[in-house]
């Protein structure tokens, strides 16, 4: 098979600004990195070295290798991912993957937007950590979630935030908060299993769509008021380097200084909510004019053009197709393999 041509920067005006978008843990496909490591010698290199970095700050027991599931047979990655953690940390991988791969391509992000889980690698990529240091925060962060937020989840509405909390009100439900604003009609609930399902089920009832996504414990929840710091004191000990580029936060609302502790901040958004489009209207105001998925699928591109019409996009890294590995779509996930659950 002929490699694909995949000419990124020729996609771009010369005096085009881009702002890379990192997805959360909603957006759990399987990531085609072989497809982006054969689009030039440079992104090879990038592909591999990300892996082995990030496979440097796995637990040397208990973990598949990443490049084993990733690229050598991903065939098998279905069957490793139901290892806890897995598929976040593979999504982490292929995330810095990208952003690796487009700068070998000559494309280089002035704004990062990482959106959930997704700033851990939106930092890492502007320098404040390494890659082995993200793989360890990512590990402690899925080992927190899972002990403290198990027993909930989270949901998706295709409707807006004061809608969603009217259908909150209305399966009187208040243990289910508003977790993430993705998109002006776009909203994330997350609360206990029996809440959430009710707030689903009456969203459903007054003609929302609405879907339970694969996200099996509570985040962005006051409920998990201590598992912020027991995370933040797992993290603060890895070195914080000077940003490279301005990361705005969609927990924060506006963008981080070199005086911040970022540990702080990525302990936050296990308690407090994320909005997302008012950080993408900031860094489009601040001069973006491409906003680019850095992740598998598209979903935080289509929350741009959501939140901004007249938004350009870049989506380089699209999901592996699901014929011939499950021939079903996840939760959350349309028809076209196109999803709508970051989160």
């Amino acid at each position: 098979m002929p490699a694909p041509r995949f000419r990124p920067a020729e996609q771009l005006e010369p005096d085009d600004v881009c702002a890379f978008l990192f997805p959360g843990t909603g957006s759990a496909g399987v990531p085609d990195l072989p497809a982006l490591a054969r689009t030039g010698a440079g992104a090879a290199r990038a592909v591999a070295d990300v892996l082995d970095a990030v496979q440097e700050g796995l637990p040397p027991k208990g973990w598949p290798r990443l490049r084993t599931i990733l690229m050598d047979d991903p065939g098998g990655y279905r069957e490793a991912a139901r290892t806890p953690g897995v598929a976040q940390l593979a999504g982490y991988a292929a995330s810095v993957a990208v952003d690796r791969a487009l700068r070998a391509h000559g494309v280089h992000p002035r704004f990062a937007v990482g959106q959930s889980f997704g700033e851990i690698a939106a930092l890492v990529c502007a320098g404040a950590f390494s890659i082995a240091d993200g793989a360890r925060m990512g590990v402690a962060a899925v080992g927190v979630l899972a002990r403290h937020g198990g027993g909930g989840g989270m949901g998706l509405l295709e409707a807006g935030e004061d809608r969603t909390r009217a259908c909150i009100d209305a399966a009187g439900a208040p243990e289910v908060v508003v977790a993430c604003l993705n998109a002006p009609q776009v909203t994330v609930v997350s609360g206990p299993d029996g809440p959430l399902d009710a707030v689903l089920d009456t969203a459903r009832g007054q003609g929302v769509n609405a879907v339970r996504l694969a996200v099996p414990y509570l985040s962005h929840h006051p409920a998990m008021a201590g598992a912020d710091e027991e995370w933040y004191a797992m993290i603060r000990g890895f070195p914080q380097r000077p940003l490279e580029l301005t990361v705005h936060s969609p927990v924060r609302g506006r963008a981080y200084r070199d005086d911040d502790d970022l540990h702080r901040a990525m302990a936050d958004c296990i308690v407090k909510p994320v909005r997302l489009p008012d950080s993408l209207r900031a860094v489009h105001a601040a001069g973006a004019t491409v906003f680019t998925e850095a992740g598998a699928g598209n979903a935080l591109c289509q929350c741009a053009r959501l939140t901004l019409p007249d938004a350009r996009t870049m989506a380089p890294l699209r999901d592996r197709p699901r014929h011939g590995l499950t021939g079903k779509a996840a939760p959350g996930v349309t028809p076209s393999g196109e999803r709508k659950d970051p989160s």
